[in-house]
């Protein structure tokens, strides 16, 4: 997927579920969203969300993903980002350098589904 088109499903995404935290925070003030946003293996945009009545529920969940995308992106080649309440939790991940233009995925081989794509 181009990178402009990651940016824009990345800011609609983000929008929706800004929008959908503010209507959810306006009938249970203290629920907390915790959203996952990541690089796939074929240079798509996976995202997930849950939501917490406790924060600190939600800050111990975030900080179990940010363990798991830090295993998973080893070589530092899978982006990813963690937000609780909208403020990342993980800078590391380098999401937002990607989307920026700023870090490229160096992956010339990416196997899944029994499937081999090149990337150059």
């Amino acid at each position: 997927m181009e990178l402009t088109t990651l940016n824009k499903e990345y800011r609609l995404l983000r929008e929706e579920c800004d929008e959908k935290f503010v209507k959810m925070s306006q009938i249970e003030p203290n629920i907390n969203v915790v959203e996952e946003y990541w690089i796939t293996s074929d240079h798509t945009l996976g995202n997930s969300r849950c939501y917490f009545d406790s924060y600190q529920m939600g800050i111990e969940y975030a900080l179990d993903r940010v363990d798991y995308r830090m295993t998973l992106n080893a070589e530092g080649q899978k982006p990813f980002i963690i937000l609780v309440n909208g403020k990342a939790i993980n800078t590391k991940g380098q999401l937002q350098a990607f989307l920026n233009g700023e870090f490229e995925i160096k992956a010339e081989n990416v196997v899944e589904s029994n499937v081999k794509r090149l990337y150059s």
